[in-house]
């Protein structure tokens, strides 16, 4: 086998920016992701053995039965290392050196809302998410002051309020800014639309129904922390006209109630004709190689298939061999390949090939990608090609 080798000149590096689209539809204390719904398999009901609205972040247990899933496990040894979920304590105290220490798959990741009841802050002063944030918020107001953790908009240690939390496998490096909507529904009747228009983080009214815009419209009801992935929503104006039942509270519909039931733990008295959506883009940065394979010409004229040689040559003419060698005979005739326009006539014979996979190796010639072309070129002795091969690292 010949192999060729790349020139510096044939191989470009390059990052590739991309902002895949993701959205979250909540109805009735469930989460859809991407408008799938659940898939059965041959031995489960669910083929990734995760919700509808999640991803498996490994997925090593695609339709497999319950009983029999792979799990991760190491052996305690003494070099302290341990299963993710596993505490020092129990590490030390419940695990004898010698003993298996297991996990479980699958993974997952979802959509999750988080709700702050008033003066929350004082009742747990340490240990709150939103108290968490407080640093990060104030970071941000150089874009609004929206952000700022206690101003004269609010105090968000004491104010009722509610965090979407969006995991980073969703968006990537960030959230794409002004690509946040968030759609409040009523019996699939749009009530309310928050967008991020300023691109500044400030979740925006910007449509709605005639009541909801009568209290609402142009009003600020919370922003989004891009990096972190986290959307704080603090709206509290009405935006629907009567109340509605959202697990803890009955009332009318507020823009902090908005995705009751994203895996918040909710009531089962949450009303069925509540609906939520939220849209957005992610933004990740894919490092690609782009490389030419050149096919020169008067080479890569022969062929490896056993139909390449002829047949009735290869029969009369067998290979020479010997205590030392096994070597086909060189006057082995070559299939001829080359098609004629007239009947019964065969043309004189040339060299050409067929090219139809390329296979690409590292330094120590292993096999480490396949390009197949989706059509074969034919290869002659007077044309030369260039593949230009595209590999996402």
């Amino acid at each position: 086998m010949i192999y060729y080798k790349f020139k510096e000149s044939d191989i470009f590096y390059n990052t590739i920016k991309a902002h895949p689209p993701v959205k979250f539809d909540i109805y009735n204390r469930k989460v859809y992701l991407n408008n799938f719904n659940t898939h059965s398999g041959a031995f489960t009901d669910e083929v990734t053995h995760t919700d509808a609205g999640s991803v498996s972040l490994y997925e090593l247990n695609i339709d497999r039965p319950a009983d029999s899933l792979i799990y991760p496990f190491i052996t305690k040894q003494g070099n302290y290392e341990a299963i993710g979920g596993v505490s020092k304590t129990d590490y030390n105290s419940a695990y004898q050196y010698g003993d298996t220490i297991t996990g479980s798959y699958p993974l997952s990741a979802s959509l999750t809302r988080e709700r702050f009841i008033e003066n929350h802050g004082n009742l747990s002063p340490t240990g709150s998410h939103i108290i968490a944030l407080q640093n990060t918020l104030n970071y941000y107001t150089t874009l609004s002051n929206h952000y700022a953790f206690s101003s004269s908009l609010g105090n968000k240690k004491t104010q009722e309020l509610a965090l979407l939390h969006v995991p980073s496998i969703f968006y990537g490096t960030e959230i794409k800014k002004g690509t946040v909507n968030l759609k409040f529904y009523i019996s699939g009747t749009l009530v309310g639309h928050l967008n991020d228009s300023y691109r500044n983080g400030e979740l925006v009214q910007v449509a709605g129904t005639d009541y909801a815009q009568t209290n609402g419209s142009g009003k600020v009801a919370g922003t989004v922390l891009y990096t972190e992935g986290i959307i704080v929503l603090t709206g509290s104006w009405a935006i629907t006209d009567d109340p509605w039942d959202f697990s803890a509270i009955t009332r009318q519909g507020q823009w902090i109630d908005f995705a009751t039931g994203a895996n918040d733990g909710s009531a089962s008295d949450l009303t069925n004709s509540a609906s939520f959506g939220l849209e957005m883009e992610g933004t990740n940065y894919v490092p690609t190689i782009t490389m030419f394979a050149n096919a020169v010409k008067r080479g890569l004229n022969y062929s490896t298939n056993h139909t390449y040689v002829n047949y009735d040559s290869y029969k009369d003419l067998p290979p020479l061999t010997g205590s030392n060698q096994y070597t086909e005979n060189k006057k082995i005739l070559l299939h001829n390949t080359v098609s004629s326009s007239f009947y019964n006539y065969e043309e004189k014979f040339k060299h050409q090939t067929f090219i139809n996979k390329i296979g690409i190796y590292d330094k120590s010639k292993n096999l480490i990608a396949i390009a197949s072309l989706a059509t074969p070129i034919k290869k002659t002795t007077d044309r030369d090609f260039t593949f230009k091969l595209k590999l996402d690292l």
